[in-house]
């Protein structure tokens, strides 16, 4: 008896929901976005406020590319090193093996005839008293010892510092480390952003990640900056931002406007390698790039709430608020069929009854999970990250080993993302979601694979293809970032983005690994990335294509994507933005 009432209440709260939803078709946010605008004086502050953001955050996530950076070594020989002892000496062609960075030197012929005369090896005489001298004579150059202590070329690694220099696994576990919090990141700010406002993720993630690497730079311990690496990740960063950018403009715009975004935070990230470059000791330089970011507490009075994200959230007043905002920003006057709609949909808001926030949740959650087309997106999309992610961020790692100057290196990887964002634009306007992106990434495999088997000496042609294939990875990357958040439906947009973001996050747990195939193979790393460049260039022809429709605000609309138009619900269609003033 019970679970029959249960479940007629259920089935009704459902009814109820899907004729609010039906009677707010009628208010159509895309054709008064139109009127607003697209890069009016409200939509380009906020571009340089989220570029700035998202700027010094991309330095952040990327930090341990330059201050956890593989140092050269050496043994240190005290039979031959003074005080203060020098990388580079003169001495070492007899008194350490051919093999550079190794944790083996040349074993001391005397080493022997005190060892047979019972006498403590460290009891040896110093280097000034005969026949303890540092000359060839002195050294086995058929045995070796593993080295007591280290020197290196600089110190202003992470490696240096904690002399990681013959543990080289845990150096690149820094950057494994990172990007696993970054899972736990994904799913905690994809639930907040969804459930309490992108506002909240836009503001609060950088404050943590400054307070957080603000903190681990006074690290004294490797343990301490690797515990402190995992809790910057894990409560920081998030995509709410270009969630935010997809959802303020109109359907024609959100693609050009989401990849202008994105060209200022990759203008902005290049930085980070001159930054480096300029202050190379790694607790200086995390201290440059970490305190900007709390700057942005100011936020909280420069930014507004997603719209979208109002309306469907019931807040319609505060929605209506912000878009007369941006119309007396941009000094635009509304038409008179938007305000209607506006005044329309408040007074509606007044009066009308909904179930409990709570009940709406669960009834929003039940609909997901029963809903096969949005579980096998997200899984689609999620073994799609893992291969974005795993070229994306492994092509930047490998950057400082390819041939060239380090910081420059990695400044030109995100040069080279500002004309793929601007192709990204164009492409997406004119030949829809899935043909751009299995080209993009059937052309990074090409460009990878090749550059892997240029001679050494034309590097400039490796790099040349290097950079071509990063270009590529770029725009594969952002071009299914863009889709994914496209094809789910508002009220879980960021949430199941985030999901499948989550599961991707393998890819970037193991990029931090792929330096180490360099040790088997020279280029080893660059087929890798070839090969796995191949998974979303097959995947992409799975999705639906999202490029001339609006975004979908509950799942029905989500389901119906991959719907051609004659065949949906004509009664449950968006009014033309055409009967609006589109604006620039």
């Amino acid at each position: 008896m019970d679970s029959s009432f249960n479940g007629s209440r259920t089935k009704n709260s459902a009814n109820k929901l899907m004729v609010e939803s039906q009677l707010s078709d009628s208010f159509n946010l895309d054709g008064i976005l139109s009127e607003l605008g697209s890069f009016g004086k409200y939509q380009l502050l906020f571009l340089l406020l989220l570029s700035f953001r998202d700027s010094f955050l991309a330095m952040c996530n990327f930090n341990y590319v330059f201050t956890a950076d593989e140092v050269k070594f050496r043994c240190a020989i005290p039979e031959c090193d003074t005080p203060t002892p020098s990388f580079n000496a003169t001495w070492t062609s007899f008194a350490l093996p051919n093999t550079t960075d190794t944790c083996y030197r040349m074993a001391p012929l005397l080493e022997d005839r005190f060892n047979r005369t019972g006498q403590n090896v460290q009891s040896l005489p110093n280097k000034a008293d005969p026949p303890y001298t540092c000359s060839p004579e002195y050294f086995d150059a058929n045995r070796t010892l593993r080295c007591d202590k280290l020197v290196y070329e600089d110190y202003n690694s992470i490696v240096a510092e904690f002399d990681l220099g013959c543990e080289p696994w845990k150096r690149t576990m820094i950057g494994t480390v990172h990007n696993l919090g970054l899972v736990f990141s994904f799913i905690i700010s994809g639930i907040i952003s969804d459930r309490y406002g992108r506002k909240v993720i836009i503001v609060g993630t950088p404050l943590v990640v400054g307070v957080v690497g603000l903190v681990k730079s006074f690290s004294v311990k490797y343990w301490m900056l690797l515990v402190l690496e995992f809790f910057e990740t894990a409560f920081g960063y998030g995509n709410a931002s270009m969630v935010l950018s997809l959802e303020m403009v109109s359907q024609k715009r959100r693609v050009i406007f989401s990849s202008m975004s994105d060209v200022l935070c990759s203008l902005g990230s290049a930085f980070f390698g001159l930054i480096a470059w300029m202050v190379p000791y790694w607790r200086h330089l995390m201290w440059a790039i970490y305190a900007p970011l709390l700057v942005v507490v100011f936020y909280i009075f420069l930014i507004d709430e997603g719209v979208r994200w109002l309306l469907v959230h019931n807040r319609k007043d505060e929605a209506v608020r912000v878009l007369h905002k941006v119309a007396k920003f941009n000094n635009i006057t509304l038409s008179s069929k938007a305000t209607d709609m506006m005044t329309k949909i408040t007074e509606r808001n007044k009066t009308s009854q909904t179930e409990p926030p709570v009940e709406q949740e669960r009834l929003h959650l039940l609909s997901l999970l029963s809903s096969k087309k949005i579980i096998i997106r997200v899984a689609i999309i999620s073994v799609s990250f893992i291969c974005c992610t795993y070229v994306y961020n492994g092509t930047i790692i490998t950057s400082t080993s390819v041939l060239g100057n380090k910081y420059l290196n990695f400044s030109a990887l995100h040069l080279v993302s500002i004309p793929t964002r601007l192709l990204t634009a164009y492409t997406f306007t004119k030949f829809g979601r899935k043909i751009p992106i299995c080209v993009a990434y059937c052309l990074c495999a090409v460009f990878f694979v090749a550059s892997a088997f240029v001679p050494k000496s034309f590097y400039w042609v490796s790099t040349l293809l290097y950079l071509a294939g990063r270009m590529c990875s770029s725009y594969g990357m952002f071009s299914m970032t863009v889709v994914a958040m496209e094809v789910f439906p508002t009220k879980s947009r960021n949430s199941l983005t985030n999901v499948a973001n989550t599961i991707g996050r393998i890819g970037s747990i193991l990029a931090p690994q792929a330096p180490l195939l360099e040790k088997y193979m020279s280029g080893l790393s660059s087929i890798i990335f070839g090969i796995v460049s191949l998974g979303p260039a097959l995947l992409a022809f799975l999705l639906p294509d999202t490029s001339k429709v609006s975004l979908p605000d509950d799942i029905t609309e989500a389901e119906n994507l991959d719907v051609r138009p004659e065949e949906s619900d004509p009664t449950c269609s968006v009014p033309a933005s055409g009967e609006y003033r589109e604006r620039f």
